[in-house]
């Protein structure tokens, strides 16, 4: 029996010491985990108020570059409006010119006719009283001066009327061959010699076409203006409009071309102008 009593003990006494070496090892690492534990514990709530104290520096960044850029918004969106007024006022001043100019040129033509017209009268009075004095020479001054002056005039109208009607169809006939160069000379002539005849309105009319058909716009919107001034009656008006409107359209001024188009629609309903100005406008909104 005292046999088996030793081997009891000496197994007891082996698997106490295995007990207490686990023991002391699980010991040995739970003091070196929270020594580690400890000493990290004092670290972090330092590194998350650094971070606390960048992210706070970042927002006020964020935050002053709003502000920049709300204000440079504000400053560009003031600039485009002062800009789009100052372009609207430029506008209307270059409208206003070209009244200014029409009517300076209206007015220029009106003085031109009426010196050509008392030199016209002064020549006539002056071949008048050189027949008269021949008569009176020769003794022939029985034949009264009012008889004179009539068949005078008779015939000096009627050569006139021939002369003038030969002038417009030689220029007329010129344009329809579309010799626009000639057409423009020989009623730019015509003009001149005969500024008050029965074709004037015409002739003035296609003196403007010829300019537009030789891409000479600029010019050809100005007479079409004069044009529409002084013959306000004229059929062709319509047509000039629209034409100083395509001629706008060719100088690169859409918005005069859009306003002349308008004033042609609500003008003169029905008319081929009308039809052709609202197929303009059709084409500037594309």
């Amino acid at each position: 029996m005292n046999k088996y009593e030793n081997k009891d003990d000496v197994y007891l006494k082996v698997k106490n010491k295995s007990k207490f070496k686990v023991f002391l090892l699980a010991s040995v690492s739970l003091i070196f985990v929270t020594s580690i534990l400890a000493g990290c514990a004092p670290m972090e709530p330092a590194s998350f108020h650094r971070l606390k104290v960048k992210v706070r520096k970042l927002d006020k960044k964020t935050a002053k570059l709003s502000q920049n850029q709300q204000y440079v918004e504000k400053k560009l969106s003031q600039m485009q409006l002062n800009t789009a007024n100052n372009g609207v006022a430029i506008s209307s001043l270059k409208a206003k010119i070209r009244d200014i100019y029409g009517e300076y040129e209206v007015e220029h033509h009106k003085l031109n006719v009426l010196n050509k017209k008392f030199r016209e009268y002064r020549l006539m009075v002056n071949k008048q009283l050189i027949k008269l004095l021949k008569l009176v020479k020769t003794g022939k001054a029985s034949v009264s001066v009012s008889s004179i002056k009539k068949q005078s005039l008779r015939s000096t109208l009627v050569k006139k009327e021939s002369s003038m009607e030969y002038g417009f169809n030689e220029a007329m006939s010129q344009f329809k061959k579309k010799k626009y160069n000639s057409a423009l000379i020989s009623l730019r002539n015509f003009l001149n010699k005969y500024p008050q005849s029965k074709y004037s309105a015409d002739a003035m009319y296609y003196k403007a076409y010829a300019n537009f058909k030789l891409k000479k716009y600029p010019v050809s919107i100005l007479e079409f203006h004069k044009f529409s001034q002084l013959y306000p009656k004229s059929p062709d008006v319509p047509m000039s409009i629209y034409l100083q409107g395509m001629g706008f359209m060719k100088v690169s001024d859409p918005s005069d071309a859009s306003i002349l188009f308008r004033q042609v629609i609500a003008k003169y309903p029905g008319t081929k102008a009308a039809e052709l100005s609202q197929k303009a406008i059709k084409g500037l909104s594309k």
